[in-house]
């Protein structure tokens, strides 16, 4: 991506321990780079190992988010706005938004420790995003 609105969704299998989901510039990812680690990636990580826990994660800092795991979760990218949302498809809320300059070409990058996930990409932005596009119903942001 270097520039545009783009929309895809993720869907956490039955078998999934820990997963992260987001964006990263092509050419800050390694082969055993860490999502969120570095200035290069912004994430939505998600575990269920010991407990359920859900974070965001940007230039090796992470915000824990007080929200139940979402069954789907549905990631906005306007490269041109430098704006990126997490969204639980399913009860139409903003999970996390991080608003940053982006600089390079983004790829979406995924993570999954252990079980799957399914990916659905090539989605038209759905109307829904219009709701949080037009409001200021952003939660603390990790922000370059």
């Amino acid at each position: 991506m270097s520039g545009g609105c783009h929309y895809w969704e993720l869907r956490p299998l039955a078998d999934w321990k820990s997963f992260s989901v987001g964006v990263a510039y092509r050419a800050s990812l390694g082969r055993f780079d860490q999502l969120g680690k570095s200035a290069g990636s912004w994430c939505l990580h998600a575990s269920q190992w010991l407990q359920s826990s859900l974070a965001a994660k940007h230039n090796n800092r992470a915000k824990a988010l007080d929200w139940p795991l979402p069954q789907r979760i549905g990631i906005y990218c306007n490269y041109d706005n430098g704006d990126l949302f997490f969204i639980d498809v399913d009860h139409l809320r903003l999970l996390h938004s991080f608003k940053t300059k982006f600089s390079q070409t983004l790829v979406p990058a995924f993570t999954v420790w252990c079980g799957g996930i399914a990916v659905a990409t090539g989605l038209q932005v759905p109307s829904f995003m219009g709701k949080f596009l037009s409001t200021n119903q952003s939660l603390s942001n990790l922000s370059q």
